[in-house]
């Protein structure tokens, strides 16, 4: 029995995985994203709602309103509106994401925000990488 015990010990400890890098990671996000059933999947959002209020990453084409607010476009062509971007992305050129596939994570909120020129469902960042 106790060698049974030393061979698990020395299995699980000799299967952990080295620390992944960032772009292993977002790899990861973006294979994750490909899933039927996830957020990024939504065509609407009658279907995103069922992840409001909940902490999510939604994959897709990022763009831009009013060069301040930032805009995840999924492949249905629902828009999730990232409130003041800018101010999450101080610091960093945010521009080169325009256009590219990117990633989004945070909370969720699918009511409408009272933001002029648009309309929809939001995401409170806590994340966000691209290429």
């Amino acid at each position: 029995m106790r060698q049974f015990a030393v061979a698990i010990l020395v299995f699980t400890v000799g299967c952990g995985g080295a620390a992944k890098t960032p772009e292993q990671e977002r790899a990861q996000v973006f294979e994750k994203a490909e899933s039927a059933s996830g957020p990024s999947a939504s065509k609407d959002v009658e279907q995103l709602e069922a992840w409001s209020g909940k902490n999510i990453t939604l994959v897709g084409r990022f763009s831009h309103l009013n060069f301040k607010h930032g805009i995840i476009t999924l492949p249905s062509g629902l828009k999730v509106y990232l409130p003041h971007f800018d101010n999450f992305m101080q610091g960093d050129d945010w521009f080169k994401y325009i256009g590219q596939r990117c990633y989004a994570s945070g909370i969720l909120h699918t009511y409408t925000k009272n933001i002029e020129g648009y309309r929809g469902p939001s995401l409170e960042l806590n994340d966000f990488s691209g290429p």
